[in-house]
């Protein structure tokens, strides 16, 4: 899969990676800019923010499709997925989840960060596409996908359509994206006709099919012969249409199409990829990565930095009222008779200390609730039982943070850091594994 994106071979359209790179290395400048015309500059805490809450909206697609979406599979929607099963066959890569939902905007999208990805087609424009139409869009996901594009234009956009900022800070590279993506799926079609239909279908909807394709390229001069006509595309997530097709139209001439074709097309009748078991142990990579993403978070609910500070007036009428209930806790009377004096008393929590309770609250509850935290489901792992078998509850929950505080005090398992099995989860009889719930057919 690799293959297809790497070396002199490389299927990606020439300049795509030093864009990525310029647009990154520009963005503080691209920040400062819209923080200018917007008159609110983000602090990189709020851009963490930003990405992390990206990150966990990515995390809950998978939800949102089960839920709300069709599931494609060999039973429902047969055709659909044999066409993703040969794409994925002859790319070389396991075969993705395939939705199909109500969207009037976006005929097909790739979403995921990571393993399992998704394939979400529109309800509203499958029905208009021929089998070898829709073998060139799903095969442009599938480019996606294999070239690691997903990994940020899902956290841009979980649903296909970014807004007009994110257009504009890396819609160059998102242009560029698109070419690439086309040149895999022209591959994967093997048609040139069926690819420009399916450009048309997915631009026009049903008024594609009336289209003079012929014609409509001609249109590409006209935008040539007057610059001007152009630059409302730099503004744009996506190039024209007639820009796709003109590139189509060259890169089914280069000697790259030459050579990927016949390999695509023996891999064909290849035997499936399989798919990488969904319960092996989390590594440090992905601990670490869900470590960084709950820190986030949780710096961002509490602001660790400052003392929080809650007073409670003697003279409060509704303290008074209910320290005077005959059933009244005896705290509360003893908070007041304490405050007698001197009007007021405060109870200070330490920022330190309010992070570190706000911490354990937050691991507990999630992972005794769901078996993830936001980290957690950014990285993909999910604590479970020693037996992998059932969800840990809240003792199980409260046990394993116990027992990563105590070795984190004790100074034990600092030192084994790279393992996929921590001191603690032995000691507390929980896993970290990698993987959601299996839903594949």
């Amino acid at each position: 899969m690799t293959a297809l994106f790497a070396g002199p071979e490389s299927l990606r359209v020439p300049g795509e990676r030093a864009i990525f790179v310029l647009t990154i290395i520009t963005l503080p400048v691209s920040i400062w800019v819209l923080g200018w015309v917007l008159q609110h500059q983000l602090t990189w805490q709020e851009l963490a923010l930003l990405v992390v809450v990206a990150m966990v909206y990515v995390a809950f697609a998978r939800g949102r499709l089960l839920g709300g979406g069709l599931r494609v599979h060999a039973r429902q929607f047969a055709h659909v997925h044999a066409v993703v099963d040969e794409c994925a066959r002859m790319m070389r890569m396991a075969t993705p989840h395939v939705f199909i939902r109500d969207d009037p905007f976006v005929p097909v999208v790739a979403i995921g960060i990571g393993d399992p990805y998704a394939i979400v087609i529109s309800a509203q424009f499958i029905e208009h596409f021929q089998d070898d139409e829709l073998r060139f869009l799903i095969g442009r996901e599938l480019g996606h996908i294999a070239s690691g594009h997903t990994r940020y234009t899902s956290l841009m956009s979980s649903n296909g359509r970014e807004n007009g900022v994110v257009a504009v800070v890396f819609g160059a590279w998102l242009r560029r994206i698109d070419y690439t993506a086309d040149r895999v799926g022209l591959l994967c079609s093997g048609s040139l006709d069926a690819a420009m239909r399916a450009i048309a279908v997915s631009t026009f909807h049903s008024l594609g099919r009336k289209i003079d394709l012929a014609a409509f390229a001609e249109q590409l001069k006209e935008l040539h012969a007057e610059p001007s006509l152009r630059m409302a595309e730099w503004t744009a997530s996506t190039p024209y249409a007639t820009n796709r097709i003109a590139a189509l139209h060259q890169f089914v001439r280069e000697p790259l199409y030459a050579l990927w074709a016949p390999r695509l097309a023996q891999n064909a009748t290849a035997a499936p990829v399989l798919e990488a078991s969904e319960t092996v142990y989390a590594g440090f990579w992905r601990r670490t990565t869900a470590f960084v993403v709950d820190l986030i978070v949780i710096q961002a609910l509490v602001p660790a930095a400052h003392a929080v500070q809650t007073q409670f007036s003697a003279n409060d009428k509704a303290i008074k009222t209910i320290a005077a209930q005959p059933n009244a806790p005896p705290w509360v009377t003893n908070l007041v008779k304490g405050v007698a004096g001197n009007g007021h008393t405060t109870i200070a929590i330490g920022g330190d200390g309010l992070l570190w309770l706000a911490t354990f609250v937050y691991v507990v509850v999630l992972v005794a609730l769901i078996g993830q935290t936001f980290g957690m489901m950014v990285s993909d792992v999910r604590v479970v039982g020693a037996d992998r078998t059932r969800r840990v509850g809240f003792v199980g929950a409260i046990r394993r943070y116990v027992t990563l505080a105590f070795t984190m005090i004790a100074l034990f398992g600092w030192f084994s850091i790279f393992r996929r099995v921590q001191p603690y989860e032995t000691w507390s009889r929980t896993r970290l594994v990698t993987g959601g719930v299996a839903v594949r057919s």
